[in-house]
């Protein structure tokens, strides 16, 4: 007889209905949390219930969203299902969840089709370290001809040529990811003995990283800034509140830098206008120099830029900012044989700490750069 660890949170009028089937079906239950599968019975799935003991998860729950399904599977294999549905899903749900198959069929993979590639992403990786047994991994996913890491750790970030990528994979330090269509690579830190069997069912879930991937190379040409290399305001308006929703689960920080290029104005009235938009391409391409990978750059509007840094400390953020301020002070731009100066005020706000949302994060910070520019400009001030 199969054992499985329930947790009832919120009680549920099924749940002896649930119990019945279970029973005839073989399965015996304990209360609480354990080393092995679990059973939780909730009304939402969220990543505070998940016990650090338990190896799969059934979510059996009143009601979910796309985000809220994929935000706990990427967290700990499993599957979520509504109460709604008949019993007999729950048992054949039970099967997959201990067998760790995505399966062909029902709620969860009718869910995946509507999952953001970052989320089919983060389920991939949790999901090849579990099977492969390694300590950690990362995933890289090919932008042009270059590879950005999206997930995970335990490796440098830097980028990858497509060369690089193809060299590790053929070193048997990489898995590709969707090879057909070289969409990226994955790479696991001490997996036990070769992973290559255990990441077979990749290819079941082909067609849903393809499609998301495309989705998203589709929606980055309108989520580009024309002049440059930043993603524009709408970019910000869709990412910051899936980062901030993210950052609240897993208990982290998330940092807002508003960078402002100070008395563009005056050189647009002194260089022209022409100096002016290559001024604003220089600071665009020095941010991007000096931050992270992982970070991410946006052009606000006007004269205005925008950081988002996750996991990141005020201290740290404040860092970040001296550090731009810094180098743009030091790398005047050169036009011919004319050297256009060249600095910005930032104004610094994080989460939880400043603001409890996206909204309130980016009205802090822009105070913050308000007091920036009234100080005295070429400065960082922390909400």
């Amino acid at each position: 007889m199969s054992t499985l660890f329930w947790i009832g949170i919120h009680p549920s009028e099924r749940e002896p209905q649930l119990r019945a089937a279970l029973a005839k079906a073989g399965f015996r239950w304990e209360a609480g949390a354990g080393r092995g599968t679990c059973l939780l019975v909730v009304d939402r799935p969220d990543p505070r219930y998940i016990p650090s003991s338990a190896l799969e998860i059934l979510w059996w729950v009143k009601d979910a969203t796309p985000e809220e399904a994929s935000e706990v599977l990427a967290r700990r294999p499993g599957w979520v299902l509504r109460q709604s549905m008949p019993l007999e899903s729950a048992l054949t749900a039970l099967q997959h969840v201990r067998d760790r198959d995505l399966g062909s069929e029902g709620w969860l993979r009718q869910m995946l089709h509507l999952a953001t590639l970052d989320e089919l992403l983060r389920l991939v990786l949790v999901r090849a370290e579990q099977l492969s047994g390694a300590e950690g991994g990362a995933i890289w996913v090919r932008q042009d001809d270059i590879l950005y890491q999206r997930c995970g750790e335990g490796f440098a970030e830097a980028p990858l040529s497509l060369q690089e990528a193809e060299c590790l994979v053929r070193e048997g330090r990489a898995w590709p990811i969707c090879p057909d269509s070289r969409m990226g690579i994955l790479r696991l830190k001490n997996p036990k003995g070769d992973p290559t069997p255990s990441l077979a069912w990749i290819q079941d879930v082909k067609d849903l990283l393809v499609n998301a991937w495309n989705l998203e190379q589709s929606q980055a040409l309108s989520f580009r800034d024309d002049l440059t290399v930043a993603l524009n305001r709408r970019a910000l308006e869709v990412d910051l509140p899936r980062i901030i929703r993210e950052a609240a689960a897993r208990n982290d920080s998330v940092a807002l830098l508003f960078l402002d290029v100070d008395n563009l104005k005056l050189l647009n009235s002194r260089f022209g206008h022409p100096v002016g938009s290559k001024v604003l391409s220089y600071v665009a391409m020095e941010a991007q120099r000096t931050i992270r990978a992982q970070d991410r750059l946006y052009r606000y509007g006007g004269d205005e830029f925008c950081v988002v840094i996750s996991g990141t400390s005020v201290l740290g953020a404040g860092k970040m900012g001296d550090r731009l301020v810094q180098c743009l002070a030091e790398r005047a731009m050169r036009i011919g044989e004319t050297e256009v100066p060249v600095s910005v005020s930032i104004g610094i706000a994080v989460y939880p700490f400043h603001a409890d949302g996206a909204e309130q994060l980016v009205e802090q910070a822009d105070r913050a750069l308000f007091r920036a520019k009234s100080e005295g400009k070429g400065r960082v001030v922390v909400a």
